[in-house]
């Protein structure tokens, strides 16, 4: 299903509706150099950005997963994409309270930054399994929508909890930013690039509810008596020609950069 990206006089019109409260320490300024790049942190000399790499949010519960054929200016756009999207969903809308509303809006920032994002729909699941590990759930819903891209997105997706779960301080860092009391939430977009050039994405929002929950880390180490789960899982693709046309616009609104909203880590 195909969606109609927005118009330069849509875009314009949502950009002016745009309030993003300020954020603390901000050292982006109308005088940072627009086209910045974030920077992925190397565990060793001979490994650089051109490496497979992902993002992990500082305090949202977002991760994005580049593969290694990326291209710098995509992985650019989606960072701040993201970033975006996450400021001005949260400016508005309390995340537990309005998932629905929060969800729509997320989607309609991403629209504006090129994404085309076709579905918001919440799908439910419960269970009552003994047992159950978050990164297989993960996989099982990337697996039924990123249909031909599926192997590519899974590989990548293995990656980046194998990276994710070596590395304690990042384990906890993601664990406390999903954390909303009882509640539980995370997005996750692993990045492709097709044989055309295009970056190529399977968004994922999970918003879960567990009536008990025993064990680590709870990401990977759940013994649950009952899961609720909703979650949006939609492909998505990035067209570069509408983000470059609201770059200063995106950049105009945010006060802090996308090199101080995520943590870069290398695969």
């Amino acid at each position: 299903m195909s969606i109609l990206l927005p118009d330069a006089e849509e875009s314009r019109r949502f950009f002016d509706s745009v309030r993003l409260a300020p954020v603390a320490l901000a050292d982006f300024s109308a005088d940072a150099p627009k086209n910045a790049h974030f920077t992925m942190a190397a565990d060793s000399a001979t490994q650089s950005v051109s490496k497979a790499g992902m993002l992990l949010a500082n305090e949202d519960p977002a991760i994005i997963g580049f593969a290694d054929n990326l291209d710098e200016d995509k992985k650019q756009a989606a960072a701040d994409s993201i970033h975006f999207a996450e400021r001005v969903a949260n400016s508005k809308y309390s995340k537990n309270i309005e998932p629905i509303q929060w969800h729509e809006l997320y989607g309609a920032a991403m629209r504006h930054c090129g994404w085309t994002i076709t579905s918001n729909t919440y799908q439910e699941l419960t269970t009552s399994q003994k047992s159950l590990t978050m990164d297989a759930i993960v996989l099982d819903i990337i697996q039924g929508v990123a249909g031909r891209n599926a192997p590519a997105m899974l590989q990548l997706l293995g990656n980046v909890f194998g990276r994710l779960q070596s590395d304690e301080k990042l384990v906890n860092l993601f664990d406390k930013n999903s954390k909303k009391g009882a509640d539980k939430d995370f997005r996750i977009v692993p990045c492709i690039q097709s044989a055309n050039g295009t970056a190529i994405t399977a968004f994922l929002a999970v918003d879960c509810s567990l009536s008990s929950n025993q064990g680590g880390a709870w990401f990977w180490k759940w013994k649950v008596s009952r899961l609720r789960m909703k979650r949006v899982a939609t492909m998505v693709e990035l067209n570069m020609r509408v983000h470059d046309r609201n770059r200063d616009r995106i950049y105009q609104q945010l006060d802090k950069s996308s090199d101080d909203f995520f943590n870069g880590i290398t695969l």
